[in-house]
């Protein structure tokens, strides 16, 4: 039974390289460990003797592994092999490399030719010789673009029938770039066709119109164009080029999103009028602009465009003529790079909605998740979100980085989203951003929601105890925390996600005004998870109570051994302190273990261990020795800490020193789920704790 893949295409062009991409993403959610080996690396960057493909699958996914042995042969050298007829070098070294990729990895994704440089029957015998003595099933990437059904099948059934002479392992077939109108279609056909002929059918993925296109900065590198403004804005991807001779007037009706305009660096009207459509809220948003003839706007409108700070668009000035700028970037071939997000996250998302990767791993009987690292945690975070949809509520919603994660959670059918702010600027920055909010967002602005004096009586009927107003209750109402924490009241959202542009203490206020803690529990409190190389602990609580009591340190640990078990963690508790079982004395040991006493009061199905020092709670050495009957001792899994200073300097430290991922806070305690962001948050910190609050409302 073959343990690898061996990824094989048998025409160029067949995005092979995406799937490759996407499908270690999918399978480093399974097994702990996917190793990447391509032994002829055809495609080089300048001045460098690597394939490009090893090179940017080795950035994104943080491979060891040296690129000489990822990517041990060139196609040079392949010929050479050839024709002094020395398959037996070639061969050996191929083996060698592959020894040392393999070491400690479940599977190996073996990355075959890509038919450029070489005649395609040779090629074809090689790939499937590498499959054989590397014990590799061979998945076929076939190109479906422009085909017919029977021209996929039969190519397909064909590429079979070789693959089965050489007596390969055959696991399947993906149809990549699957024209999106006729998608459906042909993917259901395909199934029945292809099953027929007792071809596993992997799945279809469709053919996605940014993959190939080019950012503003491959443009750039390419014409040796000089960035007059928009350099942040360089990741911009030009979906379309057209060359802008005629008024600008009449060349608006040929603009749409995306679009990169070229013109000659003289035509100030048209730099002007793009500059003002990117501006209005009725045009669409141009990817840039490619001034050319080394022609640059005089001293006054150049002044003018830079005073414009927050303009969104790149002008480059070339020195090349129109029609020379237009056929160069037409003729670009783009490749996928490790800082390409955007491609990358399209590639992955692909893959994992489209090509059933559960069904490769049955075939292949991989051993499932044999360590915990955080890969395999993300993964599960969004699978078990994806499980029972639930409808999150985000109050930024005009901020770029939550509305990334609105599409990349909306893409994957994690959640179901609502964004509450003003509606047209949400949808120019979308629009801007290149992104599609439609069917599971909703976007709200609570001024002119007709729930909005609902809400305020509501509020006010919870606070008028408090001596509050109608006025301040229809301010509080105004401020999309407050409104959407009011939808989780109302049970209109399941959970709430903020922080990216508002500070903690303006996140969790209107939870402990309106939602209020679960019964049973007095606190709100939070946890980070720390996400070790093979392992994922919990740490409570490094973000909100400062100075925790005894009583408040019991609620903690309880809320915190119920958060680790709600995310698949057996809770082994640890109240930490300066020392260990009965050793130590003073106010601040006696504080730590009062609150384990209390805990196990109020919990006695938990393990609690306290007071404990961190060594003795993870070490089964030191356990062994500071407290040798201890059920949690040398295997904690929960760590408080008992104070703020304490919890919020040992995440961090342990994050920075030990390269552990810190994804948090996560708040607990609420009757209903609301989390808080890092203001310094990335999208990915964003999407996996929209995920995480699903989760907790799911558990609700």
């Amino acid at each position: 039974m073959a343990k690898n893949i061996f990824l094989a295409s048998t025409s160029p062009k067949s995005g092979k390289g995406v799937i490759c991409l996407g499908l270690i993403n999918a399978l480093r959610g399974i097994v702990t460990n996917v190793g990447y080996f391509k032994p002829i690396g055809q495609k080089y960057r300048k001045n460098e003797d690597y394939d490009k493909v090893s090179i940017m699958i080795k950035e994104i996914f943080g491979i060891e592994d040296e690129l000489k042995h990822i990517n041990p042969v060139t196609i040079k050298e392949l010929n050479h092999y050839i024709t002094n007829n020395d398959h037996e070098t070639f061969f050996q070294k191929v083996r060698e490399s592959y020894k040392k990729v393999e070491k400690d990895k479940d599977i190996v994704i073996i990355d075959g030719t890509d038919y450029v440089g070489m005649k395609s029957a040779f090629e074809f015998d090689i790939n499937a010789d590498i499959a054989n003595n590397l014990n590799a099933g061979i998945i076929l990437i076939e190109d479906g673009y422009g085909k017919s059904m029977d021209e996929i099948s039969s190519g397909v059934l064909t590429d079979k029938d070789s693959f089965d002479e050489q007596s390969c392992d055959f696991l399947g077939v993906i149809v990549n770039k699957i024209e999106t109108k006729r998608f459906s279609e042909v993917d259901k056909g395909l199934r029945k066709i292809l099953e027929k002929q007792k071809i596993d059918y992997l799945g279809s993925v469709p053919y996605d119109s940014i993959l190939p296109k080019p950012r503003l900065c491959d443009i750039a590198r390419s014409l040796d164009a000089e960035v007059l403004f928009g350099q942040e804005h360089l990741s911009n991807i030009a979906v379309e080029t057209i060359i802008a001779s005629m008024g600008f007037e009449n060349a608006l009706k040929y603009i749409h999103n995306g679009t990169l305009i070229i013109t000659g660096g003289d035509r100030n009207e048209i730099l002007l009028g793009c500059i003002t459509s990117l501006i209005s809220p009725s045009y669409p948003n141009i990817s840039g602009i490619v001034l050319t003839g080394e022609l640059l706007p005089n001293d006054n409108i150049m002044e003018l465009i830079g005073s414009l700070s927050e303009l969104p668009l790149p002008i480059l000035s070339v020195k090349c003529n129109t029609i020379e700028a237009a056929n160069r970037i037409g003729s670009l071939v783009v490749h996928v790079s490790s800082n390409d997000i955007q491609k990358i996250d399209i590639a992955k998302s692909l893959i994992y909605r489209h090509v059933d990767y559960e069904k490769i791993n049955n075939k292949l009987k991989l051993d499932k998740i044999r360590k915990r690292t955080p890969e395999i945690f993300k993964y599960e975070i969004i699978e078990r979100a994806r499980l029972i949809k639930k409808r999150i509520v985000l109050p930024e919603g005009d901020d770029d980085r939550t509305l990334k994660a609105a599409e990349w959670i909306r893409a994957r059918e994690i959640a179901d989203l609502v964004l509450l702010g003003d509606t047209g600027l949400i949808m120019k920055k979308a629009t801007a951003l290149d992104l599609k909010l439609d069917s599971g967002i909703d976007i709200i602005n609570p001024i002119e929601s007709q729930k909005f004096e609902d809400y305020v009586n509501t509020y006010y009927e919870l606070r008028k105890h408090k001596h509050y107003t109608m006025d301040i209750a229809q301010d509080r109402m105004q401020d999309t925390i407050y409104y959407g924490t009011m939808m989780i009241h109302k049970g209109e959202a399941d959970g709430l996600v903020s922080g990216a542009v508002h500070t903690t203490q303006q996140t969790i206020r209107p939870a402990f005004e309106i939602v209020k803690t679960r019964p049973g529990i007095k606190n709100a409190s939070s946890i980070f998870f720390m996400c070790l190389k093979d392992r994922v602990l919990v740490y409570g609580d490094c973000a909100i109570i400062p100075d925790p009591s005894a009583e408040q340190l019991s609620d903690i640990a309880i809320s915190s051994a119920d958060t680790a078990k709600d995310f698949g963690i057996d809770p082994y508790v640890a109240m930490l302190s300066y020392s260990t079982g009965k050793s130590g004395k003073g106010p601040e040991v006696d504080r730590v273990r009062e609150a384990t006493e209390i805990a196990k009061c109020k919990r006695p199905d938990l393990l609690v261990e306290g007071p404990i020092q961190y060594d003795a709670a993870v070490d089964p050495g030191v356990a062994r020795i500071k407290l040798p009957d201890s059920k949690v001792a040398g295997r904690a899994t929960v760590f408080i800490f008992p104070d703020l200073n304490t919890g919020n300097n040992t995440y961090k430290a342990v994050q920075r020193s030990s390269g552990a991922i810190a994804i948090g806070p996560v708040l607990q305690g609420l009757k209903r789920p609301v989390n808080d962001l890092s203001r310094g948050c990335l999208v990915e910190d964003i999407v996996y704790t929209i995920a995480i609050t699903a989760i907790q409302a799911q558990a609700e």
